[in-house]
C-alpha cells in the first residue's frame, strides 16, 4: 500500500517547520494562524483554545487549531509566558497574485528575550536577552534589551574553577527573561549555579561557532560597520566579545531585520557601582514584596512617581546601580534640590512628561519595521511637546536640566521637531492598525492618491456620471449603466433603441426587452474603479515606509533624547517624594560616617495606619561607633532600625533624600543584609543553610568600606552553635583587616553584649519597652546600653497565645532558670508562687566564664580547620563539665 502523500499545504508547512523545531509555527492562512501536530497539541492545552484536526475520522487525521490574527498578541503573550518560542509564519505575496500555493516565510522568532510588541512588555522594566561566555579562563557576561536598544558588556577571571559571586550577582541584577549558552558548554559543571539560579527562565543553547572570539568580533564589527572595537572600550574584553557577539548572531537568526537602534556596545566594571546582590536586594525589598511578590510595600513603590515608562525602568535601574562617584551623586542630589525648591515648575513639568509617550520603545520598535502609523502619530505627538517642555527646563540651572547628559541638546530638540512636523503633515491621526488597507495617509499629500481616494471613494457616483454624460451624448432615453458580478460595469439600452447605440459599442448580451453593451473606455474606467482600492493601498504603504524611513534614520537622536527625558523624570520624581514625606539632603562625606539623626523607614512610616512613627538617630563610624550590637524583644523595631540605615544609604547613593531630619552618609561599596530567612525547601535547604549562605557571602565578600546589617544569625541551629557562630562573625567584622567594617548586629543572644567589653569599637545598644505589671510597651526607641531581657513570654500573649499555655510556659522558664528540665518538674513546682522574671539563663557558668571568652576572643575563625574547631569545641566542653552542651557531629 502506498504512502499517502501530504496536501501543497502541509508539504509547505512541513519544510518550513523543520528549519524552527524548537518553535511553535504561527502558519498564516487568510484570517487566522494555524497550528499543526505537535504544536497544535501543545498550545492548544496552554491556550485553552479547541483542538480539531485536518482529514478528521479518518487514519491520517492531522491535529490543528487556530487564532485569529488581529488577536494573535494576547496568544502569543501566554505562550511566552509558559516558555515557548513562536515563529510567525506569514504570507509574503498576494494571494490573488499568486499562481498556486501562496509563498510563506517565517517573518520573525519572538522568544522571551525578543519581544518588541510593548502590549507583551511590562513598562517599567527592562527586557533582557543575556549571554554568558567561557573563553581562556574568564566569565564574559553581554546583555541587550532589543526593545530600547541598550546593549552591555563585561567579563572578569573565573575563580577556581567557577563563576566568581560578582558576575552571578550581576546576572540576578540584570534579571533576564531568556539567557544563551554555548551548546558546548551544556554540560559544563561550571555553568550549573546559573542554571539552577535562572531555572524558572528560558536558556537557549546556540552554536558554538557563534561564540568562537573570531566569529563574535567578526559579528560586532560588521554590525557595527567599523575597522574594530576599540571605539567602544571594549576590544579587550575577549570573553565578553564572545557573550556579545553571540547576542548579535540570535538577533539575526530571530528578527531578520536591522537593529539599527542597537547602535552602541557599553562596556563597565561589574564593581564600579554600589552591589547589593540579589539576596539583599530582596532582604530589604527593593524591588519586590517578599511576601505578594509584587510592587506594594517596596522602596520603588514609595519613589517611583515617575510620569514615563521609560523614567519608570531608569529608577529601578537607578536603585540596581546606585553610584560610587561623590560628584556625580551631589550632581543628582543638586538637581533634586532645585526641584523641591521650584515646587509650580516641578508641577508643570510633571504634567508635560505625563502626555509622553515611551519614547525607547517606540523608536526601536519603528526601527525594527514593526511600527504602525499609530506608532508613528503617537511619537510625533510627543515629539511636539518638547519646545514647550525645553521652554520650562530652561529655567532650571542644574546641569542634568540644561542637558549635560546630552550634547547639542537643543539641536536635538529641533532636528526631532522637524521631524515630528514631517509626520504630521503625512500620516492621519486616526489612521488604522493594518498597514495594507489604506487609509493612512491625510488628504492633500500626493496628487496621485488624491485621485485614487476619490476614484475609490466616489467610484460610483463618478460612473453613474458617466452614464448621465453618454444618455445626453447618444439621445439615448432609456440608456443606464449598470453592474454585476459577471460582467462587471455594462451599459444597458431597450430593445426599441438598441438598433441606434453607436458603433464602437460591442454587444454583450441579448435580453428579452433590452440590450447590453461594453465600451473600451467603460472597460477602462471600470478597470481604474475596482482597482482603485488597491493602488491607493498600495500607495499609502509606499508613503508611509518613507516617513517610517525618516524616522529610523533619526533613532539615535529618538533614543538619545528618551534617556535624557527618563533622567529629567527620575530627578522629579524623587523631588516629588522627598516634599510629600519630608525628606532631607543628606551630605555626601569623606569620613567614612554615617549618622542619621531621627532617621525612619521610607516604607514602614508610609504603610502605618494609628500609630506614630518612632524616628531614631543612628552614628557610626571607624573608630568608636562601628559595631553597634542591638538587643530587645521581638516586635520592637530591631529589624526596622537595620532596615532603615541601610535603605537611607542606598537612597543617598542613588540621588535621593533621605527619610531623616538630617543626615550625613559616606559612600559604601556593598550592602550587606542577613535579615530574616525564608526556607527555600525547593532547592532542599533550610533555614540555617539559607543564614549560613548569606553569611559566608558576607565574610567572604566584605571591605573596609562596606556596610552590614546582620538579624539573627545562628538562630537556625541549636542555642550553642548558634551563638559560638554568631559571636565569631561580630569579631571577625569587628577585626577586619585590622580596620573592621561598619556593621549593624541585632540579636537575641544577650551574651554578645560582652563583646563591647573585649573590643573597643563595640558598642551596646537596645530598643526600649516600657514594663508594666506582667505586660510591656515598645516604645520604638533606640538607646544605649545591652539588655539581658528577651521578653519572650510577654510578648507571646500580645501575639494571642492562651493563657494557659502562657501560665504552662512561665513554669516551665522558672524551672530551667533553677536548673531542671521540663521533665524534672513536679506538681508542686509547677505551682508555686510566681516571682518576676529577672534573668535569662546563662550559657556558661561563673567560674568558667572568663576562661571560655577569653579562648573565644582569641581564635580567628578564618584560619581554622575543621578539625581544630572541633579539638576547639572538645576543650570548651571539659572546661564545661556540663553534660547539656551540644557537640558537633559530622
Amino acid at each position: 500500500m502506498t504512502e499517502k502523500k501530504n496536501t501543497p499545504m502541509m508539504e509547505q508547512f512541513l519544510r518550513i517547520k523543520a528549519n524552527y523545531p524548537d518553535a511553535i509555527l504561527f502558519y498564516r492562512m487568510g484570517d487566522f494562524y494555524e497550528m499543526f501536530q505537535e504544536d497544535a497539541v501543545k498550545a492548544a492545552a496552554i491556550l485553552e483554545i479547541a483542538l480539531t484536526s485536518r482529514n478528521k475520522n479518518k487514519a491520517d487525521a492531522i491535529p490543528m487549531c487556530g487564532v485569529p490574527f488581529r488577536a494573535a498578541d494576547t496568544y502569543i503573550a501566554k505562550l511566552i509566558e509558559n516558555g515557548c518560542k513562536v515563529a510567525i509564519c506569514e504570507q509574503v505575496e498576494d494571494p490573488a497574485q499568486a499562481k498556486g500555493l501562496v509563498r510563506r516565510e517565517v517573518v520573525r522568532v519572538i522568544t522571551p528575550g525578543m519581544i518588541l510588541n510593548e502590549s507583551l512588555l511590562d513598562k517599567g522594566s527592562n527586557n533582557f536577552l543575556l549571554a554568558l561566555a567561557l573563553y581562556d579562563g574568564r566569565a564574559g557576561l553581554a546583555c541587550l534589551d532589543i526593545s530600547t536598544g541598550t546593549f552591555k558588556v563585561t567579563e572578569t577571571q573565573t575563580q577556581n574553577g567557577r563563576i566568581p559571586d560578582l558576575l552571578m550577582d550581576e546576572a540576578l541584577r540584570i534579571d533576564p527573561s531568556e539567557i544563551l549558552i554555548s551548546v558546548a558548554h551544556k554540560q559544563e559543571p561550571l555553568l550549573n549555579p546559573l542554571r539552577r539560579a535562572f531555572s524558572h527562565r528560558q536558556i537557549t543553547y546556540i552554536s558554538k561557532d557563534a561564540f568562537s572570539p573570531a566569529t563574535a568580533r567578526h559579528t560586532l564589527i560588521e554590525k557595527f560597520k567599523t575597522r574594530s572595537l576599540k571605539g567602544f572600550g571594549c576590544d579587550h574584553l575577549d570573553a565578553g566579545i564572545c557573550a556579545a557577539g553571540a547576542i548579535i548572531h540570535y538577533v539575526k537568526e530571530t528578527q531578520f531585520h536591522d537593529t539599527d537602534h542597537v547602535s552602541t556596545l557599553l562596556p563597565y566594571v561589574l564593581n564600579s557601582y554600589l552591589i547589593i546582590d540579589d539576596r539583599s536586594c530582596r532582604n530589604l525589598e527593593l524591588l519586590k514584596n517578599i511576601q505578594t511578590m509584587d510592587k506594594k510595600g517596596t522602596l520603588l513603590s514609595i519613589l517611583d512617581k515617575t510620569g514615563t515608562a521609560m523614567g519608570s525602568r531608569t529608577l529601578k535601574h537607578w536603585i540596581r546601580y546606585p553610584l560610587k562617584d561623590r560628584q556625580e551623586i551631589n550632581l543628582r542630589l543638586t538637581a533634586v534640590e532645585e526641584a523641591v525648591a521650584k515646587a509650580p515648575l516641578r508641577k508643570q513639568l510633571r504634567d508635560q512628561l505625563k502626555s509622553l509617550y515611551d519614547l525607547e520603545r517606540l523608536g526601536s520598535k519603528i526601527s525594527m519595521g514593526h511600527g504602525s502609523a499609530r506608532d508613528l502619530v503617537a511619537l510625533k505627538n510627543s515629539l511636539l511637546k518638547l519646545p514647550r517642555l525645553f521652554s520650562h527646563l530652561n529655567q532650571f540651572t542644574s546641569p542634568l536640566y540644561s542637558g549635560v547628559t546630552i550634547p547639542d541638546r537643543d539641536a536635538v530638540a529641533s532636528d526631532l521637531t522637524e521631524l515630528a512636523a514631517a509626520i504630521d503633515k503625512a500620516i492621519r491621526e486616526d489612521a488604522p492598525l493594518p498597514l495594507n488597507e489604506g487609509g493612512l495617509i491625510k488628504d492633500g499629500y500626493s496628487k496621485e492618491l488624491d485621485e485614487l481616494i476619490e476614484m475609490s471613494r466616489d467610484g460610483r457616483q463618478w460612473i453613474a456620471g458617466k452614464g448621465l454624460e453618454e444618455k445626453e451624448k447618444t439621445g439615448l432615453s432609456s440608456l443606464k449603466i449598470k453592474y454585476n458580478k459577471v460582467f462587471g460595469y455594462f451599459i444597458e439600452v431597450s430593445k426599441i433603441q438598441a438598433a441606434s447605440v453607436p458603433d464602437h459599442y460591442i454587444r454583450k448580451q441579448t435580453l428579452v426587452n433590452a440590450e447590453r453593451f461594453i465600451t473600451d473606455e467603460l472597460k477602462k474606467v471600470e478597470a481604474d474603479v475596482l482597482t482603485a482600492q488597491d493602488k491607493r493601498a498600495a500607495l499609502e504603504y509606499e508613503i508611509f515606509s518613507r516617513v517610517r524611513t525618516l524616522v529610523v534614520k533619526k533613532t539615535g537622536a529618538i533614543l538619545t533624547m528618551a534617556s535624557f527625558l527618563a533622567t529629567v523624570d527620575c530627578l522629579l520624581s524623587l523631588a516629588q517624594v522627598a516634599r510629600q514625606n519630608q525628606y532631607c539632603r543628606p551630605e555626601i562625606n569623606e569620613n567614612q560616617t554615617i549618622s542619621l539623626e531621627h532617621g525612619r523607614h521610607p516604607v514602614v512610616e508610609r504603610l502605618m495606619q494609628g500609630d506614630r512613627y518612632v524616628p531614631n538617630s543612628i552614628d557610626m563610624d571607624m573608630d568608636e561607633n562601628q559595631v553597634m550590637i542591638i538587643t530587645g524583644p521581638n516586635m520592637a523595631g530591631k529589624s526596622t532600625v537595620l532596615r532603615q540605615v541601610a535603605l537611607s544609604v542606598l537612597m543617598a547613593q542613588i540621588g535621593s533624600f533621605v527619610p531623616a531630619k538630617k543626615a550625613s552618609l559616606c559612600v559604601v561599596d556593598r550592602i550587606f543584609t542577613r535579615v530574616g530567612a525564608l526556607d527555600n525547601l525547593s532547592q532542599g535547604q533550610s533555614t540555617f543553610m539559607v543564614e549560613m549562605e548569606e553569611t559566608a557571602n558576607i565574610v567572604n565578600n566584605v571591605s573596609e568600606n562596606s556596610l552590614v546589617i546582620l538579624d539573627e544569625i545562628g538562630r537556625g541551629t541549636s542555642t550553642y552553635d548558634g551563638l559560638s557562630i554568631a559571636w565569631a562573625v561580630a569579631e571577625y567584622l569587628h577585626n577586619l583587616q585590622n580596620r573592621g567594617v561598619k556593621t549593624l548586629f541585632a540579636t537575641h543572644y544577650h551574651e554578645l553584649t560582652r563583646l563591647e567589653q573585649l573590643h573597643p569599637r563595640v558598642k551596646n545598644f537596645n530598643i526600649a519597652v516600657k514594663e508594666f505589671k506582667e505586660n510591656i510597651i515598645f516604645l520604638r526607641t533606640l538607646v544605649k546600653g545591652g539588655t539581658n531581657k528577651s521578653y519572650g513570654i510577654q510578648v507571646a500573649r500580645l501575639a494571642g497565645v492562651p493563657m494557659t499555655v502562657i501560665d504552662k510556659a512561665k513554669a516551665i522558664l522558672k524551672a530551667v532558670e533553677n536548673g531542671l528540665l521540663p521533665g524534672e518538674m513536679d506538681d508542686t513546682r509547677e505551682t508555686e508562687a510566681e516571682q518576676p522574671l529577672s534573668h535569662q539563663l546563662d550559657l556558661f557558668q561563673e567560674k568558667k566564664q572568663e576562661q571560655i571568652l577569653e579562648m573565644l576572643s582569641d581564635i580567628d575563625i578564618s584560619t581554622m580547620t575543621p578539625i581544630e574547631a572541633l579539638n576547639l569545641l572538645n576543650t570548651i566542653k571539659e572546661k564545661m563539665d556540663t553534660p547539656h552542651i551540644e557537640t558537633i557531629c559530622t
